[in-house]
């Protein structure tokens, strides 16, 4: 091939004849038709829109929790418009639920012939489930309070440096001072 010239020219350092030499990968390379000031200019441009398109969605996060609050408190507006009717549907619910019990009372009272003794067994009756209801309450609270409790102090143990922590830091400082 007469129109070759050799040797080629060397288009990249070769590792077998200069193990020092490291080819630059392209990212880190300048185009050829850029300067460094073009570069640091390119740079600051794209910092500069990754900062307006952040601020923009930081912009709609809170438009958009804003409009989350809206619509809670719209929809509290429409409870509360509807209050109005709840309320008295709860009290007439109240009342039925006494006249429910008169009615239960009157059925046992008849039932063993004794009305007074029918009032009672519903008042028992209605007194030893507000009791049970209770306990079981107040025995949730308190599981729930032992666990935060619990919580707490675990959480008071992971902060707070423990006795061999304290003693191992004192050893290694002694053992730098002492060097």
């Amino acid at each position: 091939m007469p129109g070759r010239n050799l040797p080629a020219p060397i288009a990249e350092p070769s590792p077998v004849l200069d193990p020092d030499a490291a080819r630059v990968p392209t990212s880190h390379q300048l185009p050829p038709h850029q300067s460094q000031t073009g570069r640091i200019a390119d740079h600051l441009a794209a910092i500069s829109s990754d900062l307006r398109e952040w601020t923009e969605l930081r912009i709609e996060l809170v438009q958009r929790k804003v409009e989350g609050i809206v619509g809670i408190v719209e929809r509290i507006k429409h409870y509360a418009d509807a209050a109005k009717y709840f309320a008295p549907a709860l009290l007439l619910l109240l009342i039925g639920l006494v006249f429910v019990f008169v009615t239960l009372a009157l059925a046992i009272g008849a039932a063993i012939k004794s009305p007074w003794l029918g009032f009672l067994i519903v008042t028992v009756l209605l007194l030893g489930t507000a009791g049970t209801l209770a306990y079981v309450g107040i025995r949730k609270v308190k599981e729930t309070q032992a666990l935060v409790l619990e919580a707490k102090k675990a959480q008071k143990r992971e902060a707070a440096p423990s006795r061999e922590d304290v003693q191992d830091a004192e050893r290694q400082n002694a053992t730098k001072s002492a060097v």
